[in-house]
């Protein structure tokens, strides 16, 4: 029985996360990193966090422990939730891995491959622990900070991929979960983080909105301005790609409605509830205000480049994606292809597709 979590991270998602696990019943100790003290002190200094539902309930919701200290933290918890960007997972890992004991387990959201990456972390450090790894596809709600420890969710996953690493482990984390939320098994880690809609959705849309974003700045609305019929098609395009490197080395993405991809808020919110007007919510989110959002740092080089290299790994042609990462990095001044999470950090890099397979199911 889940009993004591450790939620780490202090951006919306840790924040909402951490206020709606108390709020199902359990003990939650928060972390954030020492260096993000500052625009995290409101959290710390109330060890409170005021948490709008989706229906616009507002509680006061009071914390088990707000601390900036991993160790203190992640003692005695059952389950240690990763809620934080792609570029500070290492940063996080770092100062996680000294301290985790034998019987924990550690979920990632979303996960970017970040299950690998840690597992080969451990590895290479020599730490053999008894400790499980995993993953979901993607956040459980989607999330805003309003203020500083003042967060709104305004759409409710209804369904949820999360797998475990190694996979023979993922039954054991479901049954741990889906109490709290609306989990269902992921064939593996690769699977939750190819069915990741980020990379998909966002960094082609962007890059083809490039002109607004810049002109628009904090005016600009992706799901009301960006997505046209014109970059619909090719998000459609993106989707597609992936579906055929996840078919090359056998895992399956999550399927969507032909009609879904013509909506404002295109596959995004298929599997997400709102009440009334969901495409309304979701388009009334104003980002990204410039091309240096997440929208492009964080959804090309942790979530395309992965993708990209392992279609050339198994021969998979993904000319769009190519494309899109290419042009990505010409608008950012960035080498997305070299500075992107690679195959080497992941520990797969020489793998065969039976090899990988087997690693995904039984470990390293």
């Amino acid at each position: 029985m889940l009993r004591k979590v450790a939620v780490l991270g202090g951006g919306s998602g840790a924040h909402a996360m951490a206020a709606d696990l108390t709020l199902k019943g359990l003990e939650v100790n928060m972390c954030e990193a020492p260096e993000f003290r500052e625009g995290f002190s409101t959290t710390l200094e109330r060890q409170e966090i005021c948490l709008i539902d989706a229906w616009g309930k507002e509680r006061a919701v009071k914390l088990g422990m707000v601390t900036t200290d991993f160790e203190q933290a992640i003692k005695g918890v059952d389950y240690i939730m990763m809620v934080i960007p792609a570029m500070g997972h290492k940063r996080f890992f770092s100062s996680t891995i000294p301290y985790v004991k034998d019987g924990q387990t550690i979920v990632m959201w979303s996960g970017n491959y970040s299950a690998l990456l840690l597992a080969n972390m451990m590895r290479a450090k020599g730490i053999k622990r008894n400790v499980t790894l995993a993953e979901g596809h993607t956040l459980p709600w989607g999330c805003r900070l309003e203020a500083p420890s003042r967060v709104r969710i305004f759409v409710d996953a209804w369904k949820l991929l999360l797998a475990a690493f190694p996979a023979k482990n993922t039954g054991r984390v479901i049954n741990d979960l889906k109490h709290i939320y609306p989990v269902v098994p992921g064939e593996n880690v690769i699977a939750t983080s190819l069915n990741n809609l980020n990379p998909i959705v966002h960094p082609v849309g962007a890059i083809l909105n490039a002109g607004w974003i810049d002109t628009l700045g904090k005016d600009f609305h992706f799901y009301k301005h960006a997505t046209t019929l014109s970059i619909a098609r090719a998000i459609k395009a993106v989707h597609e790609e992936v579906v055929t490197v996840g078919e090359a080395i056998g895992v399956n993405l999550l399927e969507y409605p032909e009609e879904s991809f013509w909506a404002k808020s295109t596959i995004m919110s298929v599997y997400f509830k709102a009440p009334f007007n969901k495409e309304g919510t979701v388009g009334d989110l104003a980002e990204p205000s410039s091309m240096k959002s997440r929208f492009i740092t964080e959804d090309v080089p942790y979530g395309l480049v992965p993708v990209a290299q392992l279609a050339h790994k198994f021969n998979v042609d993904i000319p769009i994606i190519d494309a899109t990462i290419r042009l990505a990095s010409v608008i950012n001044q960035t080498d997305y292809y070299n500075d992107g999470r690679s195959l080497d950090e992941l520990g797969i890099a020489d793998l065969s597709k039976e090899e990988l397979a087997e690693v995904l199911q039984e470990g390293f």
